[in-house]
């Protein structure tokens, strides 16, 4: 059993730094770094640290709102030291982001604690993603999921959605509705049904079927883009308060 540092290539440049961990990032340095594998051979690192890096980095996109991609190629080295932030032979440079206007981050981030869940990793895929049709599917999906470790017994999806949301939002049904009326949506009965029903109904089946007698969203249809892109704001903050819900009540 050998010990191991695998660093991954970033498609991007971190706009922060990871001070600390096991996995870390450095600001404008287009890697993130295993350190302390443990491992038989370096292919058996590289799996063991790809797995622990997709989780950091969904953690990173949930935490702090920073959507970093692993690229396609990587380095694998003996660790020589605990303090070892990269390996040595690398040729690094540090570099900056060019464009318009970008969120600030802070500099430096102490330490990003990872609790697992396939939800973030659906989270980050929806926030990674430009096209609107592909960005709702990964956040419904993650709504799906966390649904269902929340509710066990229902009889439709819509209920399966509706449940979860009234545990969810139990303690902060005004936060919901005050969302849903900033964003001009209107309902008639109960906004945990309307969300519910919109949010599957109206939009999940519309986008994942597309049966020729049913109603769908067609791609290139403008109106039908126009409301895809409307339902985004309403699909997100849901799926991120169940996100917050499973990491305070279902994660260990």
């Amino acid at each position: 059993m050998g010990l191991f540092i695998v660093e991954f290539d970033l498609k991007s440049r971190p706009p922060i730094t990871v001070e600390n961990g096991e996995i870390i990032v450095d600001k404008g340095i287009p890697t993130v770094t295993v350190r302390n594998v443990q491992a038989e051979s370096p292919d058996e690192a590289e799996n063991k640290a790809r797995v622990k890096a997709e989780a950091f980095l969904n953690e990173l996109s949930w935490q702090h709102q920073i959507n970093l991609e692993v690229g396609n190629s990587w380095t694998i080295a003996p660790q020589d030291s605990p303090s070892t932030r990269h390996i040595k032979y690398l040729t690094l440079k540090e570099g900056g982001f060019k464009g318009g206007h970008r969120i600030k981050y802070p500099r430096i981030i102490k330490e990003v604690v990872i609790r697992s869940s396939d939800s973030k990793a659906l989270y980050r895929k929806a926030e990674i993603s430009q096209e609107p049709r592909d960005k709702f599917r990964e956040l419904f999906l993650v709504i799906e999921n966390i649904a269902s470790k929340i509710v066990n017994n229902y009889r439709n999806e819509t209920e399966l959605i509706r449940k979860a949301l009234r545990i969810c939002f139990s303690s902060r049904l005004q936060e919901l509705e005050h969302f849903v009326q900033s964003y001009g949506f209107t309902y008639n009965r109960d906004v945990i049904d309307g969300v519910s029903s919109e949010l599957y109904g109206n939009y999940r089946t519309q986008l994942f079927h597309a049966k020729a007698k049913r109603n769908k969203q067609i791609p290139f249809n403008p109106e039908d883009e126009r409301k895809v892109q409307r339902i985004l704001p309403l699909a997100e903050f849901v799926a991120k308060s169940l996100i917050s819900y499973e990491d305070t009540n279902l994660l260990s």
